[in-house]
């Protein structure tokens, strides 16, 4: 890295440690007001159904990406398009559990509540029905917060983006909607797995602190040890149109933290949730040819000190693939030994209360402080991904805690900028404090949604109270990380007291886990035996400091043509081989990335041109092998793209060609062939 790259990098935390916070500076403000409504649907149902739904959330080219704050870069188009995948799942005529996985940082508070509002008046869904969770991908944009916080410094460009939030809005309602109307009788089986040797603990010296850690020396070994090697599966077949029951899909947790791609990356992705996902979704349409397009939504579950265990100076998409495609096989096998075990006896149930952390601090004996605070060990980065210069710093590299003056409620973090000058700078307003928590019951599985990045030692604790507590039967149990909003991290107090990354993060104090963990013990308590429990308030106000960078739709008058020939780049140490051509197409308000823009054709000889396929899957951008980038604007609405064709085959007496389809009016276009 060179010195101007290096002050890039560090510029934006030096000015928040002098307390010069990058201040948003929208001129305009979003406001909110949302009403929390009943269904006004009545159901009809008898038995167990269930729909589901795959919707496209890839976004234009030009949005900030999220998770590795002012370290990323801004998007210029996708390597793994970013999906949402969506069950409706109900039993009789109980209220139903809609369960959204998303590629995306973490789920939204705000969005949650639009999205319910809206199906209230069409569906028979309910606020608290609704899990809307983020895989915790650092490759995907956010600036979809209902607090000006996490909007301003989870991407490297602040402010609230209401254009961006619409369209996720959008397309999430139009995917529950769709999941809703496409329910059809059901059954339901679950199990879990180990999965070892493709995660690790980054955090070891915190996670020794915990008095059941069992660890008395730091050991290489150790970091393979203290993590959740759990992939826990809700599988769910559908009755299809000749009468056999086939897959819809599976709902599964893992831990591993979305950071197998770089900070340096600049194209959307669902980094190692890409290939899981897609491979179970292959294998269910080559096994049982449904008439549906079967999903793997793989959510992340105690992932807030697990990372992926990537080789040493291979950080990027081929880690990606080799960690996620291992995932994708233990998934597969899991998906298979449940076939077995379907059945339509199976009750769903849930319990939802929203806990505004400013009106609400104690439950019990377990309390969070007043107000949050950030600590200097969020400045250093995480292990895994450390802040230049930053990280060697006295007091603000990781386990640098307070070891005076530790009786107050932040305990042992040192606080940026110190207590009494932060709030001046970073005003209780702009936190996040409305808290929505969950117990979810499927089948004899419990999830445990929460909007924290979970520590693996904090989820486990979590599981084993709300399981102590549970008078039900529940045969496997997992913590959703990340889901219906999002506020950092959450380590155990003994974690907490070491302050690493992930204890600098942890807003509300060493309070934070238990109290947690006494409020998920008790909404598991009672949960009713079927149907769901919420507690809202009436209704909701926002108001959010708006700097919209979706864009607006603008005219393109050019047509497309060609730039740059195909051309073959061969793999660099860490880079793979690649077909690449440039052309000219209409602008980024135009292209729709969310809808599938390429294609490889083939022919052989005087042939005509195929379309190319592998293993009966077509070799197009909804695969994991083809990008798509803006490069450049080229007037009249115009712009330039680079089109690149990863691991491509190579068959000599083939030839190939890409094919863009028609977009805004502009008709079909093919590159030369290679």
């Amino acid at each position: 890295m060179n010195p101007n790259q290096i002050v890039k990098k560090i510029q934006p935390y030096l000015v928040s440690i002098l307390l010069i916070f990058s201040a948003s500076a929208c001129g305009t403000v979003a406001e909110y007001k949302i009403a929390y409504k009943k269904p006004e649907v009545a159901s009809k149902t008898k038995g167990l159904v269930a729909g589901i739904s795959k919707v496209d959330l890839t976004p234009p080219p030009g949005l900030p990406l999220a998770g590795y704050s002012k370290m990323a870069e801004t998007e210029k188009g996708f390597r793994t398009r970013l999906y949402a995948r969506i069950f409706y799942i109900k039993k009789d005529a109980n209220e139903p559990v809609v369960l959204i996985q998303s590629d995306l940082l973490s789920g939204s508070l705000l969005i949650h509540h639009l999205l319910a509002e809206r199906l209230a008046s069409k569906t028979d869904i309910s606020f608290g029905g609704i899990v809307f969770a983020g895989t915790h991908t650092h490759s995907a944009p956010a600036n979809f917060y209902d607090n000006n916080f996490y909007n301003e410094f989870a991407s490297n460009k602040p402010g609230f983006d209401k254009g961006w939030t619409d369209f996720v809005l959008d397309r999430l309602t139009n995917g529950v909607e769709e999941a809703y109307k496409s329910a059809k009788p059901a059954k339901i089986a679950s199990g879990k797995t180990a999965i070892w040797g493709l995660t690790r603990n980054r955090s070891l010296d915190a996670y020794r602190a915990n008095k059941n850690s069992g660890f008395e020396e730091l050991k290489p070994e150790i970091q393979y040890q203290a993590i959740n090697p759990d992939l826990v599966m809700i599988r769910i077949d559908a009755q299809d149109k000749d009468g056999r029951y086939k897959p819809l899909g599976a709902f599964s947790t893992f831990s591993v933290h979305g950071t197998t791609v770089p900070d340096s990356n600049d194209v959307a992705n669902a980094d190692v949730f890409a290939y899981p996902t897609r491979i179970l979704e292959k294998k269910i349409r080559k096994d049982f040819k449904p008439s549906w397009d079967p999903i793997h939504a793989l959510n992340n579950s105690t992932h807030g000190d697990n990372s992926p265990d990537y080789r040493e100076d291979m950080q990027g998409f081929i880690e990606s693939r080799r960690i996620g495609e291992a995932i994708g096989a233990e998934a597969a096998k899991l998906f298979d030994s449940l076939q077995n075990s379907l059945s339509t006896d199976a009750n769903l149930s849930f319990n939802t209360r929203e806990v505004d952390l400013y009106e609400n601090q104690k439950i019990g004996d377990a309390e969070v402080c007043d107000r949050p605070y950030v600590g200097t060990a969020l400045t250093g980065g995480a292990e895994d991904g450390l802040t230049p210069v930053l990280n060697w710093l006295p007091f603000f590299a990781e386990g640098w805690p307070r070891w005076f003056l530790t009786g107050g409620c932040q305990g042992h973090k040192r606080i940026v900028g110190f207590k009494y000058l932060q709030p001046i700078v970073l005003p209780k307003s702009k936190f996040p404090h409305k808290l929505l928590l969950q117990s979810v019951k499927i089948a004899d599985t419990l999830l445990l949604p929460v909007p924290f990045e979970v520590t693996k030692e904090s989820g486990k604790r979590f599981v084993d109270e709300a399981l102590k507590s549970s008078s039900q039967p529940i045969k496997n149990a997992s913590v959703i990380s990340c889901a219906n909003g999002y506020f950092g991290y959450v380590t155990t107090p003994e974690e907490y007291t070491r302050q690493h990354y992930e204890g600098g993060h942890t807003l509300y104090g060493p309070g934070t886990q238990p109290f947690l963990q006494a409020h998920l013990a008790d909404l598991t308590k009672n949960l009713p035996a079927a149907g769901g429990k919420e507690s809202f308030p009436a209704s909701w106000n926002y108001e959010l400091d708006r700097s919209d960078r979706f864009p607006e739709t603008e005219k393109s008058e050019g047509v497309r043509e060609l730039v740059d020939s195909p051309e073959l780049i061969l793999a660099e140490e860490n880079l793979e081989k690649h077909w690449v051509f440039r052309y000219k197409d209409v602008g980024r308000s135009e292209i729709s990335l969310h809808e599938s823009l390429v294609s490889i054709e083939y022919k052989e000889g005087t042939s005509d041109w195929k379309e190319l396929t592998h293993d009966g899957e077509p070799v197009d951008d909804k695969g994991v092998d083809i990008e798509v980038r803006k490069t450049s604007n080229s007037g009249k609405g115009m712009a330039v793209y680079q089109v690149r064709w990863y691991n491509p085959e190579q068959i000599a007496k083939r030839k190939y060609r890409f094919v863009i389809r028609p977009r805004a009016g502009q008709a079909k276009f093919v590159s030369p062939e290679f």
